[in-house]
């Protein structure tokens, strides 16, 4: 399931805040390299598997121009493919587990973390709130206990805390975002008898569309932005006439004599 949490701009006398954007991962670029140790009452053995990922993050910057701070709204990370994996105790026995729709999401959506400071394009998130979705199916025939299979839903092992290291740049067109998660869990399996430890790191590559620039004041209603001249004159007076937003500089809804006087007193204050 991919949660997504809507971008908003909020705008005040016509001046833009920061807002929240969603990044898109690149599968192509991004995988996880899945260690799982399954202890056992015959033994412990080891096995590996990988797979491409999908998902999304949607992350805030406080300048989409020259970024110094980010902050987590959301995540959903979905692994491509099924991961099979197979453990082997000779004599004693054997089992398999495939992780089937497995995912990693944020724990705590709607509520934002951070911002952190991004220094040289690098940011790091030290604890981040993250829950396992999906399935652990497995099947195993042990000495002495028997033979069987189940399946075990990842939501239900516990939230764990996992640092993301990454690189956040900017251009006119877009938000780039590459980093790593790192994945620490336990499953109890068998009743309790068995116990699932899954670790490993998610390298993502995500990029995502860069909010339009806004105006540096309430006169600044038309692109270029960041210079006042002759084009946001006239797309004011065309907005005025016609009693569209960008005439209402000062948002009361009416369009009268206080939206001139506000463009004109923002025009003449020129850009900083």
């Amino acid at each position: 399931m991919i949660r997504t949490t809507a971008a908003c701009l909020i705008a005040l006398a016509g001046i833009a805040t920061a807002e929240s954007v969603t990044v898109t991962v690149q599968p192509g670029s991004s995988s996880i390299n899945v260690n799982a140790t399954l202890a056992t009452p015959v033994g412990t053995d080891s096995d590996t598997g990988s797979s491409s990922i999908s998902g999304e993050f949607v992350i805030e910057l406080d300048d989409y121009g020259t970024p110094t701070a980010i902050t987590v709204h959301d995540f959903v990370l979905l692994l491509d493919n099924d991961v099979d994996l197979n453990f082997d105790y000779g004599f004693l026995g054997d089992a398999n587990a495939t992780l089937t729709g497995a995912t990693a999401v944020y724990a705590e959506p709607g509520t934002p973390l951070g911002p952190v400071a991004i220094v040289s394009d690098a940011f790091s998130f030290a604890d981040v709130p993250t829950q396992l979705g999906g399935a652990a199916d497995y099947d195993y025939d042990f000495f002495l206990v028997g033979a069987g299979s189940d399946t075990f839903d990842l939501s239900a092992t516990d939230v764990f805390t996992a640092p993301i290291d990454g690189t956040v740049t900017t251009d006119e067109n877009f938000v780039y975002v590459n980093g790593d998660l790192v994945i620490d869990v336990v499953a109890p399996l068998l009743d309790g008898l068995a116990t699932l430890t899954l670790t490993g790191t998610a390298t993502i590559n995500a990029l995502g569309d860069a909010p339009a620039p806004g105006g540096c004041n309430a006169a600044d209603v038309e692109a270029p932005f960041g210079i006042l001249d002759l084009a946001d004159i006239q797309t004011f007076v065309d907005a005025f006439i016609l009693m569209t937003p960008a005439g209402d500089v000062n948002g009361d809804g009416i369009y009268d004599l206080t939206d001139i006087q506000t463009f004109v007193a923002a025009f003449l204050g020129g850009c900083p």
